[in-house]
């Protein structure tokens, strides 16, 4: 109650000022959506508080009361969650059988909601004890960071929300969500700082983008330095002649997939670039919040949702980011490794762990070796997706949320194909656009497939790590997938292009460096 005061004394002092509701000011716009995210948060701890009490009161009748106000919210925290939670306490009678699980699975949304452990604290003290706050280094899939940067990891929360609110058509609340975000704060270095969060608008119009290694291609190619940003409003606004006039399921879909793999991926690059730069200014941790800068690139890759586990979660609704896109195509075009996940993830991880290695170690030169090839790789997945939907929409209807998703994939990459083979992307393109009186893949999803097919080598791998569906075949042009995979080693049997260094040779070197990197360290503090 005392937060929710001064929370209130916050908001009122924003609308204090003069004009400070004209349409010039759009600052106190921002200001109360954040105050009012806040607000909320405060309000959820007591809903939270009666819901622990009545489940360890073994009180069914209170339990799926307070489940009916707590557990439709944690669908903004994470699907897998959810649905787990929706079973055990409103499906049917509520259950208390598993009351340890369920209280945990509880525990673990506080984050999502903007409280913690200590602000629901303890249960009557010796029944159930306050619970143990995040580690700062929570593993994002197998990458251990050095640093905290899970409020970063947040952001794909923010990509959930949006695809919750546009679905349900709320264009407003989720332009506010896009303007001005909702799950990812700044850190505060002091308590006098103001709360400030990080959106995906700033992401969109960062001036920061234009070290990314694509930013230049991308912004000549659309002749707007903010493309995803424009796409993104112009779909939120309704706007005539733009998707923002489709149907609503193709509007949550143009909006959510340009803000993961336009914006998202973009912004990745930025601080792949970020890190070198840090590199060779000696200074690792010169970041907001000393976070490391590899980190950092972790974070924007993965997200938060997938977990610390091996391949990330294992519920395909939770990831939102690249990492989750490499896994869900890995099963549908036969690219996964023996453990089950994205053969791509796999080569992402040994990067991932490389370019630590040769960040600690300044080794600078590796080190842009390293992101060049992780640039170029994660487009297999946006390629495989291209591919998928480009099987979709031959003869698709006007409104199918398909041609939206489609398009957007097709331009998370077209800018990047076009630098190789603007023939190909030409193709592409023409195939993939949707536009008013066009047949959507006119030429068939086979010859979209085909037109990647060179520019496959300049991007370090060859057809077979895109792989094929029985619909379409990335391989096409050299006798089919299984011709292929029975000449080749595997799905990168040329190495990645990336300064002609092998995949696996840049792997074991990044490794090699980590670990030399970390035994210096130990030793130092040791001594």
């Amino acid at each position: 109650n005392s937060n929710l005061k001064t929370l209130y004394q916050e908001g009122a002092a924003a609308l204090s000022f003069p004009n400070a509701c004209s349409k010039d000011n759009t600052e106190t716009v921002g200001q109360l959506w954040n105050v009012a995210q806040r607000i909320t948060s405060q309000m959820m701890i007591p809903l939270m508080q009666l819901l622990i009490d009545a489940i360890l009161q073994e009180d069914t009748q209170r339990t799926k009361l307070y489940a009916m106000a707590v557990v439709p919210q944690i669908s903004q925290c994470k699907p897998s969650l959810f649905k787990t939670l929706k079973e055990s306490l409103l499906d049917g009678q509520a259950t208390t059988s598993r009351t340890s699980d369920i209280i945990a699975d509880l525990q673990s949304t506080y984050d999502c909601f903007g409280f913690t452990c200590a602000d629901v604290g303890a249960y009557k003290v010796d029944q159930l004890g306050e619970c143990d706050r995040l580690p700062f280094n929570l593993p994002i899939v197998e990458y251990v960071p050095v640093t905290d940067v899970h409020d970063l990891a947040k952001i794909d929360m923010d990509i959930l929300q949006l695809e919750i609110l546009t679905s349900h058509e709320t264009y407003n609340f989720a332009k506010y969500l896009y303007l001005y975000g909702r799950n990812s704060p700044r850190p505060q270095e002091t308590a006098n700082d103001r709360y400030t969060l990080r959106s995906l608008s700033e992401l969109a119009t960062s001036a920061a983008r234009r070290s990314a290694t694509f930013y230049n291609d991308f912004a000549e190619y659309h002749n707007n330095p903010n493309y995803a940003h424009s796409i993104i409003v112009q779909t939120l606004d309704g706007t005539p002649n733009t998707w923002g006039a489709r149907s609503a399921a193709q509007r949550t879909e143009m909006v959510v997939k340009t803000a993961a793999f336009q914006v998202l991926y973009m912004w990745a690059m930025a601080e792949m670039a970020d890190a070198l730069n840090d590199c060779r200014s000696q200074n690792a941790y010169s970041n907001l919040g000393a976070a490391h800068a590899w980190d950092e690139v972790a974070a924007y890759l993965v997200g938060s949702l997938e977990g610390p586990g091996a391949g990330g979660s294992p519920d395909k609704d939770d990831g939102q980011l690249l990492w989750s896109l490499a896994n869900q195509r890995s099963f549908q075009f036969q690219t996964m490794n023996s453990e089950g996940y994205s053969e791509i993830n796999s080569e992402l991880e040994d990067y991932m762990y490389a370019g630590r290695g040769e960040l600690n170690a300044y080794d600078c030169d590796n080190l842009a070796i390293t992101i060049d090839a992780i640039v170029h790789l994660l487009m297999a997945p946006l390629i495989q997706s291209i591919l998928r939907f480009a099987v979709e929409n031959e003869g698709a209807s006007a409104t199918n949320p398909s041609l939206a998703e489609g398009e957007a994939y097709a331009f998370a990459v077209l800018p990047m194909v076009a630098k190789y083979d603007s023939a190909a992307a030409q193709v592409i393109r023409e195939n993939m656009e949707i536009r008013d009186g066009v047949a959507p893949v006119q030429s068939g999803a086979q010859v979209v497939a085909d037109a990647f097919y060179d520019g496959l080598d300049q991007l370090g791998y060859n057809c077979q790590a895109v792989g094929a569906t029985p619909q379409v075949d990335a391989c096409g042009r050299a006798g089919g997938i299984n011709n292929v995979r029975s000449s080749s080693s595997g799905l990168f049997p040329m190495g990645m292009k990336a300064g002609g260094s092998s995949a696996t040779t840049r792997s074991g070197r990044g490794l090699f460096v980590a670990v030399i990197v970390s035994a210096v360290t130990a030793a130092a503090q040791m001594a």
